[in-house]
């Protein structure tokens, strides 16, 4: 650890457990949420996803948001649905509520779960996409190409939150490219702060306002992010 013990900004909620984990090793640690999510409950969007509950269907989920939000709908259902996913959070989240449905596959972004998904086109003519109104455009654009129709339910929505911070921070966490919107549209900072990006897409966006050292993590899981930022300040 450097001295000093490193100061964190971290711009988006996290698990108390990863929370207790990092500040164990001397960091200390601002949590201030960049976005808000919240589930869209309208009776179009519930009588959309009943729909989708009848039916023995591919069903796609790039978020957890996206699984609480369906979930919302239909807790008292049994689903038989085929399900593609991206990252483990949202793996489990989807073992632990749809009990009756089959995860097929897992992966880190949308991008390379659409290649898994095009793997499978033989037997796949059509999924229904679960997402979020910021969601990117890359899954359903290839999925088209590939000649498999996409159903688009959007289920929740995200507000952008412009919070002014007036501390200066050796490394900043951003699990989102909506969060960097956030940060950046009332903040700058020091050229030796160090931001950590959940995966490319995040990074991409931080590329359009700074241009500070970025450290990309591997995987969607926010732990695998913590694991980085400790890493390098061990370093």
């Amino acid at each position: 650890m450097q001295p000093g013990n490193p100061t964190i900004l971290i711009t988006a909620d996290i698990d108390q457990s990863l929370l207790n984990e990092i500040t164990s090793k001397g960091f200390v640690i601002d949590v201030i949420p960049f976005i808000k999510t919240e589930s869209i409950q309208t009776e179009k969007i519930q009588q959309a996803i009943e729909n989708v509950s009848t039916l023995n269907a591919t069903v796609v989920f790039t978020s957890s948001n996206a699984v609480e939000a369906v979930y919302h709908f239909i807790q008292n259902k049994k689903v038989n649905w085929k399900i593609y996913c991206v990252g483990n959070a949202t793996k489990s989240l989807i073992e632990n509520l749809f009990t009756d449905s089959t995860v097929i596959a897992v992966a880190d972004n949308a991008a390379r779960l659409a290649q898994q998904l095009i793997i499978n086109k033989e037997n796949i003519s059509e999924i229904y996409f679960f997402c979020g109104d910021k969601k990117r455009n890359e899954l359903p654009e290839l999925l088209t190409q590939n000649n498999i129709v996409v159903h688009e339910i959007e289920v929740y929505s995200t507000t952008i939150l412009q919070h002014v911070i007036e501390k200066d921070y050796d490394g900043i966490l951003f699990f989102s490219p909506s969060a960097v919107e956030g940060f950046f549209s009332k903040n700058t900072i020091n050229l030796s702060t160090v931001l950590f990006a959940i995966g490319n897409t995040t990074a991409d966006e931080i590329k359009k306002y700074s241009e500070n050292k970025i450290i990309v993590s591997d995987t969607s899981a926010k732990n695998r992010l913590i694991e980085k930022v400790v890493v390098y300040f061990a370093a």
